[in-house]
């Protein structure tokens, strides 16, 4: 009897709600310790909320809920793992976070919320997060920042808001707030002005400003001198002028004050900023880095820049890690031991890892490389003379975070090259002579998240090619030779940027290839020999859909010769397929309406109007043609026994015509006749044997 009263007390108290459950005892995630911190691994549990789990209340650890279905995060969401140290939220299509779902988390230092849907930060988003050092938020859909949002943050050092849609940042956002490391990069951010921005940032030891579109005048001189006077290689990348038409493409770096404000003689020393810190002193070190990474990620694409093209300049992946790593206060050392000859080597941050440069060495093989040792996580192999890659090359290399095989003579990669590198995420093979990708050569890679194909000779892409990479982030496969793209090639792949540019597509198809593009925030398709013809009109319809901020640069027509060089997108769909006047409604779609039903009646009405059209009008010709002729014989009929009955009414005799009448009169009524128009109606008088109009 005791037993079923507990039993039924647990159950009223499961049914009530009140019963939290710990993620770890009862095994609902994977609980580790990796190098004396505790790791809970939460990822992919489709969880929606957190109201019934609970974290150990014993010690510390790393709580990782990536992947799950976190979309809005509400008051006190966290207030069940009070003892976690950092947060990680990506890819949970998270699109609204209501002040004080961060409350209770005063011990997080590190929050990794990219690779959302989030739209805006409010005054009080991080409400509660008094210990953040580390706040990573790139990868989402941010326009609106609020004034005070870090205000609070009295700890924040590192800040990534690269790839967005930030145009401008607003006054005084950084007040109080001690940014080391600040990223930018790909918003639509066109001047930062020193007062109430950059001169509240006078420690900043690396800023990142590239891919946004620069307006090179007057407002931007501020800028340039403040640059020129913050710490030696603190600017990552290059500051490109868009505007105006006389400076784009300059670097802002290279660019005189007199160009940038012409109508000045001489500089306005308010718009002069004053210097932050001695140019021959050290930079401030980063901060200590979170132990889930060992090192800190800074988002600096390649080994600087020599080598790189101008494609990669502006399409970056926007959390490579380079770390300008400081020891003990000094610049990153030499590391000779166990380091490949004719290479150099230097420590990352944490001692305990190894970044290999073999940039133009004049390596033929990976087998050239001596002394590998298992602490290398960046290996820069670029500007060398390799040709293939073979499995047994890259053994000893598993830890591998980064691998850089741009510029070589690559023509073969094995199956299973990549088999054992479970840790890469950044993978460059771009200016080789790879001529087509299958899924073997890519097994393993599950982690990467940046892939470089740019330049090369592709020509074909087989079915399932990424499959082996569902983390893939980042994509380029322009200036190639490709005309199109296999079916599914993206299903299960949550891409954020594509680039397609430079190829020879002349039409692209928005069922199961462009539609599977579920996560895109940018996508490259200039530069193709688009047709502007009926095959074009779903691929125009998915671009309007996805706007401007989404699809970057033109969309040009090759053909027909009337549309050369101007942007299909600025068309008509009846324009651009006269087939459709008439058969569709005139007013464009509704931008409502949903994309499946979109493209469902363009491929079926669009792209068919001819074998819809004589699927109905041949039947309707047969009917018509048979009733026609049924018309034809009747009346042919009719006629002829109309001419024949004529003929004997003249032959009657009158004798015989007189009897009919009398047999009529002796009926003893009038034999009615047609009616008249007016109502009236014929009749036969008996009297006077003639015909009467009643």
């Amino acid at each position: 009897m005791l037993l079923w009263i507990l039993l039924l007390k647990a159950a009223l108290c499961v049914a009530s709600g009140n019963v939290t459950r710990d993620v770890c005892k009862e095994q609902i995630c994977s609980c580790n310790e990796v190098e004396g911190d505790l790791h809970i691994d939460c990822e992919k549990r489709s969880f929606s909320n957190l109201n019934h789990l609970t974290g150990p209340s014993s010690q510390f650890y790393h709580l990782l809920l990536h992947g799950n279905s976190l979309s809005r995060l509400f008051p006190n969401e966290f207030a069940n793992f009070y003892n976690a140290v950092s947060l990680h939220l990506e890819n949970n299509g998270l699109h609204d976070i209501v002040p004080g779902a961060f409350l209770g988390l005063q011990l997080v230092k590190r929050l990794h919320i990219n690779n959302n849907k989030l739209r805006s930060f409010k005054k009080s988003t991080f409400l509660g997060l008094d210990d953040l050092e580390y706040l990573q938020a790139d990868f989402n859909l941010l326009r609106d920042i609020d004034p005070a949002v870090f205000r609070d943050l009295n700890k924040l050092e590192v800040l990534i808001l690269n790839d967005n849609l930030i145009s401008a940042l607003p006054n005084n956002v950084f007040q109080h707030v001690p940014i080391t490391h600040l990223d930018l990069r790909g918003n639509r951010i066109k001047t930062l002005p020193y007062e109430g921005v950059l001169e509240q940032i006078p420690g900043i030891a690396e800023v990142l400003l590239e891919d946004n579109p620069w307006d090179c005048n007057c407002d931007l001189v501020s800028l340039k001198e403040w640059l020129d006077n913050i710490p030696h290689n603190a600017l990552i990348g290059r500051v490109i002028c868009e505007a105006p038409t006389r400076l784009q493409g300059n670097d802002l770096n290279e660019t005189s004050e007199t160009d940038l404000c012409p109508s000045e003689n001489g500089m306005d020393s308010s718009l002069v900023a004053p210097p932050t810190q001695d140019k021959t002193s050290n930079p401030r070190p980063f901060p200590t880095p979170n132990q889930i990474n060992g090192a800190y990620e800074s988002p600096t694409p390649g080994f600087g820049h020599k080598g790189r093209s101008k494609s990669r300049e502006s399409w970056l992946l926007k959390t490579k890690p380079t770390a300008i790593t400081t020891l003990n206060g000094k610049s990153e050392q030499m590391y000779n031991g166990s380091c490949p000859l004719t290479c150099s080597c230097k420590l990352l941050q944490t001692r305990r890892w190894l970044r290999v440069n073999c940039e133009g060495k004049k390596i033929e093989t990976l087998s050239d490389l001596k002394h590998k040792t298992l602490s290398v996580q960046e290996l820069n192999l670029r500007d060398n003379s390799i040709q293939n890659v073979k499995k047994k090359d890259l053994n000893g290399y598993q830890y591998l975070n980064l691998l850089d095989l741009g510029a070589n003579n690559i023509k073969l990669i094995e199956n299973n090259t990549f088999q054992n590198l479970t840790d890469l995420r950044w993978l460059y093979m771009d200016k080789n002579y790879l001529d087509t990708l299958f899924m073997e050569m890519f097994v393993g890679l599950q982690n990467l998240e940046y892939l470089s194909l740019e330049y090369n000779d592709i020509q074909l892409i087989m079915a399932g090619t990424f499959n082996p990479m569902p983390n893939l982030r980042v994509l380029f496969l322009n200036n190639n030779l490709l005309k199109s793209l296999p079916m599914d090639i993206f299903l299960g792949v949550s891409l954020s940027q594509l680039s397609l540019h430079n190829n020879y597509f002349t039409s692209l198809p928005v069922t199961r290839i462009l539609d599977q593009l579920v996560s895109i925030i940018k996508i490259d398709l200039h530069g193709n020999p688009w047709d502007c013809s009926c095959n074009i009109v779903p691929l125009k319809t998915w671009a309007e859909k996805l706007g401007s901020e989404v699809i970057v640069s033109d969309l040009k027509c090759e053909t027909p010769e009337e549309f050369w060089k101007r942007d299909f997108r600025h068309f008509g769909n009846e324009v651009l397929c006269p087939q459709l006047h008439g058969k569709i409604a005139p007013t464009p779609l509704s931008k409502n309406s949903t994309f499946a039903a979109d493209t469902g009646t363009l491929s079926n009405s669009y792209l068919e109007p001819s074998r819809v059209s004589i699927s109905v009008l041949v039947p309707g010709l047969l009917l018509v043609f048979v009733t026609s002729a049924f018309t034809v014989v009747g009346m042919l009929v009719f006629i002829l026994r109309n001419r024949k009955r004529s003929k004997r009414r003249d032959g009657n005799s009158s004798a015989s015509e007189i009897n009919s009448l009398q047999t009529v009169c002796d009926s003893s009524y009038w034999h009615s006749g047609p009616y008249h128009a007016d109502g009236s109606h014929r009749g036969y008088d008996c009297g006077t044997h003639s015909l009467t109009d009643q």
